[in-house]
């Protein structure tokens, strides 16, 4: 393995790396962190240390393949592995420093003229860690594909914006506080409220949650590992932000039909797929974002590897066709988008993901230039009532869901516009209904409804569903897995507020 060069412009900064391979002993060797150097097969683990009192050995985030890392400016830098250090968020809150100090802050772009960055990490859970989804004590026995956090970061010259999506079943509101506390201040022109965090709902990702745990009353949430993908999602947004760069925004509509179905009202189903491509000036692919509705539940309980289910197979499609990143956007999932599922298999999942992708890429054939590039933000906080007899009260007692939860809970619907296309968040898995509704609100051009997004509250279900659950199907769990009868109406007065 050759040293990398020299970097006077890191110093200070140091990086251990261990190499692993099967049926051999570990090799470390602490150099300070460089541009890396072409990687020959194996695993690797890094760990960052910063000269401010951290110590060298770092933090370890997780198995994953050192083929993605942090860049700063045009270079790559590895940041890879595995923890189960208790001071994992002091350690890694100093690595996110570190990349502060580095320059990430940048210079906003000429006005009127956008720029677009983009950033990528895996968040795998050791093996072992409770699986969150269908039932308790489902444990990782490894990792089948790889799950990711990615940033996008836009960029008009006056403002900036942050989209974050996360491979897991849905992060709760405190751990997306978190890491728009991590990122702080540390990026200008973006302040923690302009970072919007949406959960892609898979259902073979770790317990963020902890509502899986060993039993019913034991939580399966692992708070180290929380630490590290709160830390890796904040140095995402800051890498994104070193990495802007001029670009121009095209979209493109179309409808992926056949595998996704309404389970409670059959004829209730939105297939519509809405992508927004970002190229540079020499016309490649920086990001896609594409904006699909349906749950990521082919792979059942009896799968124990983790996977980010038919949305791996659509992301690894998109960038097996076109260079960037590409970011999947969960839509209205609830009340109860679910894939057919003839086998719960991965040849399965793949051919799902595969469809959409190939819908997609034959939409953007004949993109649309989005033209305006203005970047428009509003959120409201706000309570939204829970049912007495909700479970969600019982959680947050015992200490299973660690947030308040009493006669409301606190959380956040966000709207933004980057020019004609607009985003809302729900925060967690909304009927189709309130899709229509939130739709209703936004002025034509592309629109996206994020489920799962800043929050996981459950399913918000109509009214209906809980006057007559037994018309639905799977309408007393729906409804037993909600804040309440009054979400979805709370949820649309606070979009209503924010929405121009």
């Amino acid at each position: 393995m050759m040293r990398p060069g020299p970097s006077s412009r890191l110093r200070g900064v140091r990086m251990v790396v261990q190499r692993r391979r099967r049926g051999q002993g570990q090799e470390g060797i602490t150099w300070p962190l460089r541009q890396s150097t072409k990687q020959s097969r194996g695993s690797w683990s890094c760990s960052l240390g910063v000269s401010l009192g951290m110590p060298h050995n770092g933090a370890q985030l997780g198995p994953c393949r050192a083929r993605r890392g942090i860049v700063v400016g045009s270079r790559r830098w590895f940041l890879l592995g595995t923890s189960e250090d208790g001071a994992v968020r002091m350690r890694l809150g100093a690595l996110v420093w570190g990349l502060a100090i580095l320059g990430v802050s940048g210079v906003a772009g000429a006005e009127g003229v956008l720029h677009v960055g983009t950033a990528a990490t895996t968040v795998n859970p050791p093996e072992g860690a409770f699986l969150a989804g269908y039932t308790f004590n489902r444990t990782s026995t490894g990792v089948h594909d790889d799950l990711f956090a990615k940033a996008i970061v836009f960029d008009d010259g006056t403002a900036r914006l942050a989209l974050v999506v996360v491979d897991c079943i849905g992060l709760q509101y405190d751990t997306v506080c978190a890491i728009r506390e991590t990122v702080g201040e540390r990026v200008d022109l973006l302040p923690p409220e302009r970072i919007v965090i949406q959960s892609t709902h898979t259902h073979c990702g770790p317990d963020v949650i902890g509502l899986w745990g060993p039993n019913i009353l034991t939580t399966g949430r692992m708070p180290e590992y929380m630490a590290s993908l709160v830390t890796m999602a904040a140095a995402q947004v800051i890498e994104a932000a070193v990495r802007l760069k001029p670009a121009t925004a095209v979209y493109a509509q179309t409808e992926c039909k056949g595998w996704a179905v309404n389970d409670s009202e059959p004829d209730v189903l939105d297939n519509a797929v809405t992508v927004l491509q970002f190229l540079d000036e020499h016309g490649q692919s920086i990001a896609t974002l594409t904006h699909f509705a349906c749950h990521p539940t082919v792979l059942d309980e009896k799968t124990t590897e983790v996977s980010a289910d038919w949305v791996g197979a659509f992301c690894a499609a998109m960038a097996d066709a076109l260079p960037g990143e590409h970011l999947f956007l969960q839509g209205a999932v609830g009340c109860w988008i679910q894939p057919e599922t003839p086998e719960r298999t991965f040849a399965l999942a793949e051919t799902y993901g595969r469809d959409l992708a190939h819908k997609t890429l034959a939409a953007l054939e004949t993109p649309v230039a989005l033209g305006d590039v203005k970047l428009r933000s509003a959120r409201k906080v706000f309570g939204i009532p829970v049912a007495e007899k909700t479970p969600l009260r019982a959680f947050a007692k015992r200490g299973i869901i660690v947030r308040p939860i009493g006669e409301t809970v606190e959380t956040e619907a966000a709207w933004f516009a980057l020019g004609p296309a607009q985003f809302a968040t729900h925060p967690g898995e909304s009927a189709p209904l309130f899709a229509e509704k939130t739709r209703a609100l936004m002025d034509t051009g592309p629109k996206f409804v994020l489920g799962l997004g800043l929050d996981e509250l459950g399913y918000i279900c109509p009214a209906a569903y809980f006057d007559t659950p037994d018309a639905f199907a799977h309408g007393s769990y729906l409804i037993s897995m909600s804040p309440g009868r009054d979400a979805g109406a709370t949820l649309m007065r606070a979009l209503a507020d924010i929405i121009p």
